[in-house]
């Protein structure tokens, strides 16, 4: 997979550091030469100092031959001329880091494959741990749309020593609701369960569903 991506701030460096890790092909692109350099002596990838908005740059990091390009630029106006450059060239997969959702239809007009929205995020997340501040959020997945979270089910709780089978005879859990994961803290043991596992008091209980759903499976699980 060969990847390019276009601005070199914080979430970018850190988004080439982790993409390095795995083994991608990269280049980066960013306007500021002390970041091109600090990138290339830190990760060793192969970076350009120009604007990502023009053609020739572009053509430069190899446009013609990405897989997907990740617009991480602080500025809309530029993420979005990237789009329509990059699509211009066929490139399977645009990523975009929206800053303004003013700019959401322009960018699903000229056929963003993934937006990423840093504000909705950002006040998302601190909603989250404001109102629930024993669930901590794994993950989101699916364009919002299911979530995974994990709890700590404390000894006395209705789900401590119970079975998942019948945890799920229990009325008050989601059918929606499914548990994925169990962590026993004492032992340190990480378990994929089955209908026969049980929930061992004080354990970490990893679950996915649905946003709206969170609540009140965090409350079953937690609740006497």
């Amino acid at each position: 997979m060969y990847i390019i991506i276009a601005g070199a701030g914080n979430l970018g460096y850190e988004l080439v550091g982790n993409l390095v890790k795995r083994k991608k092909e990269i280049v980066v692109i960013d306007m500021d030469k002390t970041r091109c350099d600090n990138l290339f002596t830190t990760f060793g990838v192969e970076t350009i100092c120009g604007d990502a908005t023009k053609i020739h740059v572009l053509k430069a990091a190899g446009i013609d031959k990405a897989d997907v390009v990740v617009a991480t630029m602080r500025n809309d106006a530029a993420n979005l001329a990237l789009s329509v450059l990059a699509k211009s060239f066929n490139v399977p997969e645009l990523i975009i880091r929206m800053n303004s959702k003013a700019y959401a239809e322009a960018y699903k007009t000229v056929g963003v494959s993934q937006l990423l929205s840093v504000v909705d995020n950002l006040v998302e997340d601190i909603l989250y741990f404001l109102e629930k501040p024993e669930i901590q959020r794994v993950a989101r997945l699916g364009d919002g749309q299911v979530e995974i979270f994990n709890v700590t089910v404390r000894k006395g709780s209705k789900a401590a020593g119970k079975t998942l089978s019948e945890i799920a005879k229990e009325k008050g859990l989601p059918e929606e609701s499914v548990i994925i994961g169990i962590f026993d803290k004492v032992k340190g043991i990480f378990k994929v369960p089955r209908g026969n596992t049980q929930i061992s008091g004080d354990a970490e209980v990893f679950v996915v569903t649905r946003p709206e759903l969170v609540k009140q499976t965090a409350k079953f699980l937690m609740g006497k």
